[in-house]
C-alpha cells in the first residue's frame, strides 16, 4: 500500500498467553502440509523468514511482540525477521527473489507476478479455515489473481470516499451528497457559482492516481476492467464513465489542468477553495487541521444507487520453500498473527484500518468521529483495482499515462489508444 495509502491513527497495545485463532480462544496445532498429521507444536523443529516493510517506527517492535508470543508454543521455530523501509523495498523484494532466497512470509503490496511465477503457496491452504473466515469477504477477495486462486490474504487496508465541504454545501444550499451523476453535476454548478475560486470537483488524473479515478467513473457506469482472465479499457461502460469525466470538465466544473496528481486536489480542498473530492482518511485528517469541515459519502453511480468506494490492502503471502516443517509454521505463525489478541495492536501500529470482522466491529465502536466511522463502513463495499492480474501493471501505466487526455480526446478513441498500450506490452 505504499504509503500514500491514508493513516488512521490510533494506537493499542495487547498481549496474550496462548494462540487463538481469530476471535476464537482454540489453540491452533501444526499441520505436516504433505502428510495432513498433526505435529507436536514443541517437537516442531525449523526456520522461517519473515520480510516486510516499515509502515511505522513501531513496526519491527510489533512483528517482534507477534514472534515473542510465537516462541511460546514453538520454542524450536527460529524466526528470521528483515524489516525494510518502503523506499527500494521492491527492488529488496525482487533481490531475494532472484537469489532464490525466497522469504516464507511476505508482506507487500502486490503478488500478481510471484503467483503467476509459481512461486506461492494459495493462502488458504497455509492458513486455518477458521483465520481466512476471520477476514471481511470484500478485502479478502483482494487477494484472488486472475485464476480464481487465494493467493494473498490482506493485512491492512484503506478505503476512498466522497469527501465534502460541508461548509462550501451549505453556502450553496446543498442539504445532501450527491447520490447520481446528475446530482454530482447539479451540486457541482452550485458550487461554482459561489465565485472566489471556488472548484466543485476535484478530478486528478495525473500520473500518480489516474488509475484510482478512472476506476470510479468505470465502476460508477456499473463496469469493471476485468475480462476473464484479460482486462480491458474499451467496454461500453468505460466508454461511459470517461465521458461523464470530459462532460464536468467541459462545464468547467473541475479544476482546469487534469493532470493534476491527488496532492494537487488536497491542496484546494485544505485551502477551502474545492466542494468534492475522492479521498481517504488523511485528507480529513489534513482538511480538519486546517479549519475546513468535511463529511464524507459513497462516491456516486451513474443512477444514484449504493455508490461506490474504492478500496486499498497490502497482502500476506506465503512461498512455496517445498519443505512441510516450513510451511506448517507458517500456517501457525499466521494464524497467530491474525488473531484478536495479537493482530489489534499490530495493525493499529500500521495507522491503517484492520482487515478481520472482529477488528473493523470494534474499530467502529471506538470510533471518535463519524468520519472514522465511514471509513470503516466502507470497508464493506469497496472496490479494488484488478492488482492480481499481471496486465494491471500495463493498464495501470497507460492510464496514469494518457487519462488527463479525457478533456480534450474523444473518450472512445483515447480509451483504444490506452488499450493499444497495453496490448504492446503483452
Amino acid at each position: 500500500m505504499n504509503h500514500r495509502v491514508l493513516k488512521l491513527g490510533v494506537l493499542a497495545t495487547a498481549s496474550v498467553l496462548a494462540l487463538s485463532a481469530c476471535g476464537g480462544s482454540s489453540t491452533p496445532s501444526s499441520t505436516d502440509a504433505s502428510a495432513g498429521e498433526s505435529i507436536d507444536p514443541a517437537d516442531l523443529t525449523t526456520t522461517i523468514s519473515i520480510l516486510a516493510p516499515s509502515y511505522a517506527d513501531s513496526s519491527e517492535a510489533d512483528w517482534q511482540t507477534i514472534i515473542d508470543e510465537f516462541h511460546k508454543t514453538y520454542p524450536n521455530v527460529e524466526v528470521k525477521l528483515q524489516i525494510e523501509g518502503w523506499d527500494g523495498f521492491t527492488e529488496k523484494v525482487s533481490a531475494r527473489i532472484q537469489a532464490g532466497d525466497y522469504p516464507d512470509i511476505l508482506n507487500d503490496n502486490a503478488f500478481a507476478g510471484s503467483a503467476d511465477a509459481g512461486l506461492l503457496y494459495d493462502i488458504s491452504d497455509v492458513m486455518s479455515p477458521e483465520t481466512i473466515a476471520a477476514i471481511e469477504p470484500s478485502l479478502l477477495a483482494n487477494g484472488v489473481g486472475a485464476d480464481g486462486t487465494q493467493w494473498a490474504a490482506p493485512d491492512i487496508a484503506s478505503a476512498r470516499m466522497l469527501v465534502y465541504n460541508t461548509d462550501l454545501f451549505k453556502k450553496a444550499g446543498i442539504t445532501e451528497a450527491p447520490k447520481s451523476w446528475a446530482e454530482l453535476e447539479d451540486a457541482a454548478g452550485k458550487l461554482v457559482a459561489l465565485g472566489d475560486g471556488v472548484v466543485g470537483y476535484g478530478m486528478p488524473l495525473g500520473e500518480e492516481e489516474a488509475q484510482v479515478e478512472s476506476s470510479l467513473w468505470l465502476w460508477g457506469a456499473g463496469g469493471t476492467w476485468v475480462d476473464g482472465e484479460n482486462l480491458t479499457a474499451t467496454s461500453p461502460e468505460a466508454v461511459e464513465g470517461f465521458t461523464e469525466m470530459r462532460k464536468l470538465f467541459e462545464a468547467g466544473l473541475t479544476q482546469p489542468k487534469l493532470e493534476d496528481n491527488r496532492q494537487d486536489i488536497t491542496n484546494l480542498m485544505q485551502a477551502g477553495t474545492l466542494g468534492m473530492m475522492v479521498g481517504h482518511s488523511q485528507v480529513v485528517v489534513d482538511s480538519e487541521a486546517k479549519g475546513v469541515n468535511v463529511a464524507l459519502a459513497p462516491v456516486p453511480d451513474k443512477d444514484g444507487g449504493d455508490g461506490v468506494a474504492t478500496g486499498v490492502t497490502d497482502f500476506i503471502v506465503a512461498f512455496n520453500n517445498d519443505d512441510a516443517d516450513r510451511k506448517a509454521a507458517t500456517g501457525a505463525f499466521l494464524d497467530l498473527m491474525y488473531s484478536d489478541a495479537m493482530y489489534e495492536s499490530w495493525y493499529k501500529g500500521t495507522k491503517l484500518l484492520p482487515v478481520t470482522t472482529s477488528m473493523i466491529e470494534k474499530a467502529k465502536s471506538e470510533a471518535s468521529t463519524e468520519n472514522e466511522k465511514g471509513f470503516l463502513d466502507a470497508l464493506s463495499i469497496v472496490k479494488f483495482l484488478p492488482v492480481g492480474n499481471t496486465a494491471w501493471d500495463a493498464l495501470q501505466s497507460a492510464l496514469q499515462g494518457s487519462a488527463y487526455k479525457v478533456g480534450t480526446e474523444d473518450p472512445a478513441e483515447l480509451l483504444a489508444q490506452i488499450q493499444a498500450q497495453v496490448d504492446a506490452q503483452g
